[in-house]
């Protein structure tokens, strides 16, 4: 039986891809999330208005919350604002 010799791997090397340093919330993420918020509370507000089978309670409320919670909130986390371009900034 022939003996099998080991060969190191060859590492590959990947390229480094700049990554941009983690920037802090602007405030523009603030107003949205604090958009969100006030959303929020309206929806709260509009479901104990009603009676419980009413049809703002039962159907325009829930509808109101889930704008705020999965649209508006996530969008004040993730918004990022365009960069300007340094030469027109110059100019």
């Amino acid at each position: 039986m022939a003996k099998a010799t080991k060969q190191p791997r060859r590492k590959t090397r990947k390229t480094q891809q700049a990554v941009a340093p983690a920037e802090l919330p602007q405030r523009m993420n603030y107003i949205i999330m604090l958009s969100g918020v006030a959303v929020i509370i309206f929806g709260y507000i509009l479901m104990s208005m009603g009676d419980a089978t009413s049809a703002l309670s039962v159907t325009i409320a829930p509808i109101i919350l889930i704008i705020g919670y999965c649209i508006v909130i996530p969008f004040g986390i993730l918004y990022r604002p365009k960069p300007q371009d340094e030469s027109a900034s110059q100019s």
